[in-house]
């Protein structure tokens, strides 16, 4: 069922007053009516930001990078990008924020790409810690492994062989902790 509103302004003055999941099911309504590109990106970012204080990762980061897609200027795209990149990353979903990674990349000009790849590491490392400080020993592994991965310093990549050293050693993985510490 479409809605009637057709512009922003009518859109947030809807809103108001309604809870959480009246906002979703009325901002996924939304989304399939016949609104302007300006209109839709606001209800994409409105329903992401719901779907991200809801813990709803994967799909928040779907929505931003939909809003990327039709985002007029570099800049936008790029941040709208690389929000998708932490949104996914947070949700686990790591080859889909590597594809959203290379659109971003794509995006940048050679000093934007330095910064690109920079964030990209920032988002990896702070999902690690994060699964760490939850005591999910498990999915740090596979966030440390990912990260592995990338283009890393000597010193940053010491510190997570060490780190993955001690949860394949916790979680009980006795070939890849032999592995991993004899090529070092």
């Amino acid at each position: 069922m479409n809605i009637k509103e057709m512009n922003r302004h009518e859109i947030e003055k809807k809103l108001e007053g309604m809870g959480e999941y009246v906002q979703m099911d009325y901002l996924q309504r939304a989304l399939k009516s016949n609104i302007d590109f300006d209109t839709k990106k606001f209800v994409q970012i409105r329903l992401a930001k719901i779907y991200e204080s809801r813990n709803m990762f994967l799909e928040s980061a779907k929505l931003i990078k939909n809003s990327a897609e039709i985002n007029t200027t570099f800049k936008g795209k790029i941040e709208d990008y690389m929000k998708s990149v932490e949104l996914f990353i947070r949700a686990g979903s790591f080859e889909e924020a590597d594809e959203v990674f290379k659109r971003a990349l794509a995006c940048g000009n050679v000093n934007e790409k330095n910064e690109i790849k920079k964030n990209l590491k920032t988002h990896y490392f702070n999902q690690a810690l994060h699964y760490l400080k939850q005591d999910k020993r498990n999915q740090a592994k596979k966030t440390y492994e990912r990260i592995l991965t990338l283009e890393l310093s000597k010193d940053e990549k010491n510190d997570v062989q060490d780190k993955l050293l001690n949860l394949y050693n916790k979680l009980g993985f006795v070939r890849e902790y032999r592995t991993l510490n004899n090529s070092r």
